[in-house]
């Protein structure tokens, strides 16, 4: 009766550090995720700006042509990415309207998805202020670093 006492307290402390570890994870991907950042292949480009306090800007370029620069709140829900669009000035994207991405990886400079459109799509950190010590100023990060 002692050793399965001990065994179940010993499963119920490891369970209770799998549940602290998973929280903070999640904190941590919200946190990581604010800044600038830019996803492009031949056609298009992304960009958006997730600020602190849960609010994004962005714009997506077609062809060298802006199609949509838009605003709106975003939120991490476990490994999932949540967009509610409040405005957008060229009109392409409705108010109110909602996205969701499965968040794959998130590293310090990068972070990959899977779309809703079941694309993969992998957004490089853009610089918008010089780190101390970097002469370097509103540039993308090489993909070199772009692992970390």
């Amino acid at each position: 009766m002692f050793s399965f006492l001990l065994r179940m307290k010993a499963v119920l402390v490891l369970l209770s550090f799998l549940v602290a570890s998973c929280a903070s994870q999640q904190i941590r991907g919200r946190t990581s995720l604010v800044g600038d950042w830019r996803y492009a292949d031949a056609t298009q480009s992304c960009h958006y700006s997730f600020k602190k306090d849960g609010t994004f800007t962005g714009e997506v370029t077609y062809r060298t042509r802006v199609i949509s620069k838009f605003s709106g709140n975003w939120a991490v829900n476990g490994d999932v990415l949540l967009y509610t669009y409040v405005s957008d000035v060229l009109g392409r994207i409705p108010a109110g309207a909602t996205d969701r991405d499965k968040l794959l990886e998130v590293k310090k400079n990068s972070f990959l998805i899977n779309a809703a459109d079941g694309s993969r799509r992998r957004y490089l950190r853009l610089l918008s202020t010089p780190p101390a010590g970097n002469s370097l100023y509103s540039r993308r990060i090489s993909k070199d670093k772009a692992s970390q």
